[in-house]
């Protein structure tokens, strides 16, 4: 069964997804070093190497066959919309996953440096 990361990040006003162009099943740590990283980076003006080591700082799941798992136990249906769009299924269900969730240091490590980069 085809499994792939996924990312929900939230950038200013807007929501994106990001996933592997070919959904290759990788894990989350090598998809946020080698992707998902250098987006966050330019869009908070934040050294990409910062970052490197903070996968579990913004809203993530694995995409497992029609399923969804995600770290938030009721996922905001205006993501749930968005998630199906991006990956053209609308079949798609949505179930939490622990192993999915962010961690609280990671996310407050992430605040420091958008804080500490914050155009003055």
């Amino acid at each position: 069964m085809n499994s792939f990361p996924l990312y929900l990040l939230k950038l200013g006003d807007d929501w994106k997804v990001v996933f592997p162009e070919d959904r290759a099943d990788i894990p989350h740590p090598d998809f946020w070093e080698q992707t998902v990283s250098h987006i966050v980076a330019r869009h908070y003006r934040i050294p990409q190497k910062r970052l490197a080591n903070l996968p579990y700082c913004q809203r993530r799941a694995r995409v497992v066959g029609n399923k969804v798992y995600m770290g938030a136990r009721c996922p905001d249906p205006k993501l749930v919309t968005l998630v199906r769009e991006s990956l053209g299924n609308e079949g798609l269900t949505f179930a939490f996953d622990e192993h999915e969730r962010r961690l609280r240091e990671d996310v407050r490590q992430f605040k420091r440096l958008v804080r500490r980069h914050r155009p003055a």
